[in-house]
């Protein structure tokens, strides 16, 4: 892929206890695109995540940002993590502070002691993503929603090039989910790469430029979300679900698929 902002070239992984969680993979990801990560659990997507940030260190291969490879010394990993932030899964793993406004501002004071610019930053993403209501609070005793939404706040703060989200709207209401994602599209229109991984294969197909789908650490295909949802043979493969609006339209004998429900409405009501 001629713009892909990481690559991946024949990187392994495997844990203390002998498991391979990634066999070889090859991967460009799409620069300033929306790419989802699918597949079955086990498959290797939340390490495949924790590499992209530098968490983990392959075991062969090597990984490429911007067309330079990783550096995994302190320093120059460190510059890697600021450029890629990653939100995890588990948001109370991730809180460290004693107050929301600390928690923002925690990388930020890593980072830099400009003061000036720390608070500016820190009043950017407050405001951002409406979070001045509490910004005095412990993270820990916030809503599942609040929690993420501090914790994405924090790390756009750090002005990262690349936003990783595995599994982000985790234990999320509908209505949490839905402000999660208004913020990644946000994030994308203002050119950042935002990667995720997510068993939803509906949100999947509506949301994401690129489907990226993996099976027992291996990336097994990498393509648009109807490429990817229209080969049966893959989807069973791999132990995903069609999506709902692609069985509506096998079923109604519809050949070409619309990007999203709203617009196959339409078509049915034509």
């Amino acid at each position: 892929m001629s713009d892909s902002i990481i690559t991946f070239d024949n990187v392994s992984y495997k844990y203390s206890c002998g498991t391979i969680a990634l066999n070889n993979v090859n991967l460009d990801i799409p620069r300033s695109k929306k790419s989802v990560i699918l597949g079955a659990n086990g498959a290797g997507k939340s390490t495949l995540m924790l590499l992209l940030n530098g968490i983990l260190k392959p075991e062969s291969g090597s990984l490429l940002y911007n067309k330079i490879e990783y550096n995994y010394s302190k320093k120059k990993i460190r510059v890697i993590r600021n450029d890629i932030g990653i939100l995890f899964q588990d948001s109370d793993s991730q809180l460290i502070a004693p107050s929301v406004y600390e928690e923002i501002t925690f990388g930020l004071c890593n980072i830099s002691n400009n003061k000036d610019w720390i608070k500016s930053q820190a009043n950017m993403v407050i405001e951002s993503f409406k979070l001045n209501d509490i910004i005095d609070k412990p993270p820990h005793q916030l809503s599942d929603g609040q929690k993420k939404r501090v914790c994405l706040a924090a790390i756009v703060a750090m002005e990262p090039e690349v936003i990783v989200c595995d599994e982000p709207a985790s234990n999320l209401d509908p209505q949490s989910t839905e402000m999660m994602f208004n913020y990644l599209d946000k994030l994308n229109s203002q050119g950042k790469t935002i990667i995720i991984s997510t068993h939803d294969v509906n949100h999947a197909y509506e949301w994401a430029d690129s489907i990226i789908v993996m099976n027992r650490g291996n990336v097994i295909a990498q393509d648009t979300p109807t490429n990817v949802f229209s080969d049966n043979e893959l989807i069973n493969s791999s132990g995903l679900k069609i999506p709902s609006i692609i069985d509506i339209c096998n079923k109604l004998g519809i050949k070409e698929y619309p990007e999203n429900i709203d617009v196959l409405i339409k078509q049915l009501k034509i």
